[in-house]
């Protein structure tokens, strides 16, 4: 019974780790530039995630995110990168921000 046990308790942590996300972490760039990127089978999560990082990297700094490129690309899992800006707030470009989004083909 113990050994049935550890082998679900490994196959369940097995499933676990192959959905997990992976981040590159965020990477400065440039001045207040930064980007990260991620990679998942569902294109939602991985786009989520690296979000979530970038948003959370700028609350950090007590500034406010402004994205200003998207890269989508597909192959067998979903890859997102995205570079942004910590800002002050009020900046004027937290106004109307303009982003580009690139998808590459498979």
């Amino acid at each position: 019974m113990k050994i049935l046990a550890l082998v679900v308790s490994l196959s369940a942590a097995l499933v676990l780790t192959g959905c997990a996300v992976k981040t590159s972490g965020v990477k400065k760039v440039g001045p207040d530039t930064y980007t990260v990127s991620a990679d998942h089978l569902n294109a939602s999560t991985a786009k989520a995630s690296v979000l979530e990082q970038a948003g959370e990297y700028c609350v950090s700094q007590g500034k406010e995110l402004l994205v200003t490129k998207t890269l989508k690309r597909q192959k067998v899992k979903y890859f997102y990168d995205v570079t942004f800006l910590c800002l002050d707030e009020g900046d004027p470009r937290l106004v109307s921000p303009e982003y580009e989004t690139t998808v590459e083909p498979r």
